[in-house]
């Protein structure tokens, strides 16, 4: 079981006549520092001591210099293995100012370069080398660092090497046999973002045997986190634009970070309109070495105010004035979010968190999760198709024309499912792909574990859950983080945000996680009522319209207002419908499908409550009780409340209910309606909602006679109406 250090009180400096401290004389030589954040002194200790590693700290806490002051400390060279050039970089040219002997060896180099860095390795003339994981592929590279005296091999961004991980990159998985094979007589691992179970899972992919495992506070005192929802990209970019010129992001440095390159592409150019050209860059994947060296120096050089980015910038970016971090789309996991906006302030000075997002977002991800875990039918397909392909093989393009359709989508996640069993191999000259011809012909029988597949797709599925009940929670942004990973937030401590004070222009209001009243049940009951009705057909907007009884363009003109819940909630006005319906969204009674035209549908959750088997566990914010409890005449306590009226004309599903089975069973029995029962007794029925034979018989206008003839067939009617 692996020993976790408890958390120091306080890393400060020595009493004035204590002997002096050769770790603090060490920081304050190389760094220029007089004291240790909190947590740091331990994990170097331990790190000397050649105790295996693992330190869990909050971006800007100083992890880094785990490594870094061992590193000059220990007599060899220590190897850290880092995820981005621009991580390399940024540390490597900040050890160099300092004159400390540092370099990296990544795809940026020309050969001529990398060959120039592994001679000073050799040579013993490093005291720090960082390199990508990449790197690892090349035996001749391994060799190379054997030859050397490694000191200490340090992982930066730990998580990357857990499938459990935010941000898995299969390349970390090497490191445990590179690690085996080079027995280097220390271990480090450090992240900022690893949960239990991916410390679990950085333990044995790194065959660390009885680490130390620190975990330091991630509360981040001086950062105000909030939250947004929006109804659309152009409501976000108005939000945007007046955080940027208005609001806390008009002044010091930002960082905006959006879910894909064509995103970053569309926020850089709005922000270009909002701020100018030269106060922007973007930074993403799609764009070469170069551009993304020379986006990174301008921001931070200050020539540029603003970086638009995928989550790959500012990985180890040490820009400690970055005032505000703006996400324009929703992070797939908590880790994922708190590592990015404690990118900002890292001089300890407040910064701004800020969170736009549309429930869109979330199925944006779960298409990505979708695309990134093959099903064994589309492996399967692939499979066979390649084995039709013959000793020549296939290039993926014809592969992708020989599955159909669909044949692009995930293609590229099947093929290196196959590519990682070793049955198939692609010619880097032809790019052919060919099966090994003796391999099996079911793809069952190529050991891929199609079980631990759907355990990482429900995993990452689960924490894109968890983020996605982050935003709506009512509860302190920093205590649900801080719980998430595991630690206490002491009462009152919030440092600040926008559900502790609620002041905030434009802070969310809070469900109460409660048992709903009687009057907010049926304010739900119809709003779902409503969504049924629809039958998955029309988008939130268009529902909402038709629930508020509103005629006007993309409503009026359509089915909808044929509708028996046609108007249903016509007090609480379009806007508060669609605010409920999104409401139900977000607490998983309605779901949003289709592609391309997004639409509300009821999710079977949302069945169960509409038709009085459940109960949801949440109430509304009090505001969106406003205009239906003013219709009932609640607005106005010095008014007199008057008894509760249904008339037979009115849009209440029960009503219609009852009008249609009244219609049913007169035209069986060849009567007038009224004569099953007259619309004062309907009216009493609806209010009444009898669901035994005392209840039925007890109600005005029905009795035993009634009972005997159609009692059952009606009480059967009430229970589909919510």
């Amino acid at each position: 079981m692996a020993a976790v250090c408890p958390e120091p009180a306080s890393d400060g400096p020595a009493p004035a006549d204590a002997p002096p401290d050769p770790l603090v004389a060490a920081l304050a030589e190389h760094f220029g520092f007089t004291r240790f954040n909190v947590g740091q002194r331990a994990i170097i200790e331990d790190v000397l001591g050649g105790r295996p590693t693992v330190a869990v700290m909050p971006t800007g806490a100083g992890k880094s210099l785990c490594y870094q002051l061992p590193a000059l400390l220990l007599d060899g060279v220590t190897v850290v293995v880092s995820p981005l050039i621009a991580l390399m970089k940024d540390q490597v040219d900040g050890l160099q100012a300092r004159g400390i002997a540092a370099d990296f060896v990544n795809s940026s180099q020309t050969a001529e370069a990398q060959r120039a860095v592994l001679a000073r390795l050799a040579d013993g003339g490093l005291d720090l080398v960082y390199v990508a994981p990449e790197r690892f592929r090349h035996g001749a590279f391994v060799r190379a660092l054997g030859r050397a005296r490694i000191a200490l091999f340090a992982v930066d961004e730990a998580h990357c090497i857990s499938r459990w991980g935010h941000d898995f990159r299969p390349d970390y998985t090497r490191l445990g046999e590179v690690i085996e094979r080079l027995h280097p007589p220390r271990v480090l691992a450090c992240t900022a973002t690893a949960t239990e179970e991916v410390r679990a899972d950085i333990r044995e992919a790194l065959g660390l045997s009885a680490p130390r495992i620190h975990v330091h506070g991630f509360l981040r005192e001086n950062l105000f986190l909030e939250a947004r929802l929006c109804s659309g990209d152009r409501d976000r970019e108005g939000r945007l634009r007046v955080f940027l010129t208005e609001g806390a992001g008009k002044s010091g440095s930002v960082i905006v970070y959006a879910s894909t390159r064509k995103r970053v592409e569309r926020y850089a150019d709005a922000v270009r309109e909002m701020l100018g050209n030269r106060s922007v860059v973007a930074y993403h994947g799609g764009m070469g070495d170069e551009a993304r060296r020379a986006a990174q120096d301008a921001f931070m050089a200050g020539e540029a105010r603003v970086a638009v980015a995928t989550n790959a910038f500012g990985m180890g970016v040490d820009r400690s004035d970055v005032r505000a971090v703006v996400h324009v789309d929703l992070p797939r996991t908590i880790e994922g979010y708190y590592q990015e906006v404690g990118r900002a302030g890292r001089d300890g000075e407040r910064a701004h968190c800020l969170l736009l997002f549309n429930n869109i977002d979330t199925r944006v991800h779960e298409f990505l999760i979708g695309q990134s875990h093959a099903d064994p039918a589309r492996i399967g397909a692939l499979w066979q198709a390649l084995r039709r392909a013959g000793p020549d093989g296939a290039r993926p393009w014809e592969l992708a024309a020989a599955l159909g359709k669909d044949g692009r989508r995930g293609l590229d996640t099947a093929l290196r499912a196959l590519l990682r069993t070793g049955a198939a191999w692609s010619d880097p000259i032809t790019e052919a792909v060919r099966a090994v011809p003796d391999a099996p012909d079911d793809v069952f029988g190529l050991g891929i574990d199609f079980e631990a597949a759907d355990r990482h797709r429900a995993c990452e599925l689960d924490k894109l859950e968890r983020m996605r009940r982050f935003v709506f929670d009512p509860r302190c942004r920093h205590l649900q983080v801080l719980a998430y990973f595991g630690e206490d937030l002491e009462p009152d401590r919030c440092p600040g945000c926008d559900r502790c004070d609620p002041s905030v222009e434009g802070a969310m209001p809070g469900l109460r996680f409660e048992a709903p009243t009687d009057e907010e049940l049926l304010l739900i009951r119809k709003a779902l009522a409503g969504v049924a009705r629809a039958e998955g057909r029309f988008g939130l907007r268009k529902v909402a319209g038709m629930l508020a009884g509103s005629k006007a363009r993309g409503v009026g003109d359509t089915s909808l207002v044929h509708l028996s819940t046609f108007g249903l909630l016509r007090a609480v006005g379009v806007k508060g419908c669609a605010d409920l319906l999104q409401l139900l969204v977000n607490q998983g009674l309605c779901r949003i499908s289709g592609g391309r035209y997004p639409l509300l549908e009821i999710a079977p959750p949302g069945w169960e409550v509409m038709q009085g088997r459940a109960k949801p566990g949440f109430r509304p914010p009090p505001g969106m009780m406003s205009g239906a409890a003013s219709s009932s005449g609640k607005g106005d306590p010095g008014r007199k409340r008057r008894p509760t009226v249904i008339e037979v004309d009115s849009d209440d599903p029960m009503i219609d209910r009852l009008r249609r089975f009244r219609t049913e069973e007169a035209s069986q029995r060849q009567v007038p309606p009224y004569v099953v029962f007259n619309d004062r007794t309907l009216a009493a029925i609806a209010d009444a909602r009898p669901t035994t034979e005392a209840e039925f018989v007890a109600v005005h206008g029905l009795g035993p006679g009634r009972w005997t003839s159609f009692g059952q067939r009606l009480l059967d009617a009430i229970a589909e109406v919510p």
